[in-house]
């Protein structure tokens, strides 16, 4: 009895600690990990979003970069981080994606404690304003009578971006050749150098369309954009693709459930926020607010919806 008696008071005791530490969080800088380069949308949503959080938390919230693996070394460096909740990661839809295409060194469901998401961006299909292309027609004529196949960059392969090229490829029956970059903002300096004819780009590019540097061909999205509103969809223009990416935020397995709470009410609150509101709209990015158990019921829903699907394009895509 003795015995029971002390291990019941041992594990309250325990329980007491764990629930004063999350009472207490955080009383530290967090870190999020932004798993692209510098200087793109993505990058500044993820500066946009840490400045929110921070002010939401009363704590300093800072950004890292890690650019590579199709976004996905922030979910990587999950597998070695503590679950304190002082270190969590942007998570991009190639996160689900990765393990079935390439393998992974991380398991999206079994790996990661998904704390919600914000913000969706929009695609588009972008060509250097010198170029003679008006339309997607234009560009798979073009690819059809030349010798060599166009080159179009991406942010990285698998991801959205360059598997929505892959798929227009196969329904227009025309080869492109594929380079990846780390990033929007390397892929926007090598359409600018005319080191590739085309990309597929999130909002990063509006900027280099309004000042007359690149011309959009066509977005990705189910509707036009309010940002581009003259630009047709790739449905409007007679090819069934539509691609869009909620972007959402996630920490490594075994996280207390209260410090989640705190992390998920701080996203919803900044989903409320008008000065945040204004500042994704200028970057173009579309509001998709998801809390902790919805986003996590999404996580499952495209892992395991998409495996067959995306195992089939592994084998054909270039």
């Amino acid at each position: 009895m003795r015995r029971l008696l002390m291990a019941a008071l041992a594990a309250a005791s325990a329980l007491g600690g764990h629930s004063a530490h999350a009472q207490a969080y955080p009383n530290k800088p967090i870190k999020v990990i932004v798993p692209y380069s510098a200087g793109g949308v993505t990058d500044q949503y993820g500066r946009a979003f840490a400045d929110a959080m921070g002010k939401k938390l009363g704590q300093s919230v800072v950004v890292e970069n890690k650019a590579g693996a199709n976004g996905t070394l922030g979910a990587v460096q999950m597998l070695n981080t503590d679950p304190a909740g002082y270190t969590i990661t942007m998570i991009p839809i190639g996160v689900f994606r990765m393990p079935h295409i390439t393998g992974a060194q991380y398991d999206p469901i079994k790996d990661l404690t998904y704390l919600g998401s914000l913000v969706g961006f929009n695609y588009y299909i972008v060509v250097n304003a010198s170029s003679p292309w008006k339309s997607i027609a234009d560009l798979v004529e073009y690819s059809k009578r030349q010798a060599g196949p166009v080159s179009y960059g991406t942010p990285g392969a698998y991801s959205s971006q360059h598997i929505a090229m892959a798929q227009l490829g196969e329904a227009a029956k025309v080869d492109w050749t594929h380079i990846p970059f780390k990033g929007d903002a390397d892929a926007i300096t090598a359409l600018l150098g005319k080191h590739v004819q085309a990309i597929v780009s999130a909002s990063t590019v509006l900027p280099y369309v309004a000042n007359g540097q690149m011309r959009v061909l066509a977005s990705l999205g189910d509707k036009r954009t309010a940002d581009l509103p003259d630009v047709p969809t790739l449905k409007e223009q007679g090819y069934a693709l539509v691609h869009t990416s909620p972007v959402g935020f996630a920490g490594p397995k075994g996280m207390d459930p209260a410090v989640v709470k705190k992390l998920d009410g701080a996203i919803a609150a900044t989903h409320a926020d008008p000065e945040f509101n204004a500042a994704i709209k200028k970057m173009g990015l579309v509001p998709m607010h998801m809390d902790a158990a919805a986003y996590s019921v999404y996580a499952r829903s495209i892992h395991e919806g998409e495996r067959d699907s995306l195992k089939k394009l592994a084998a054909t895509v270039k």
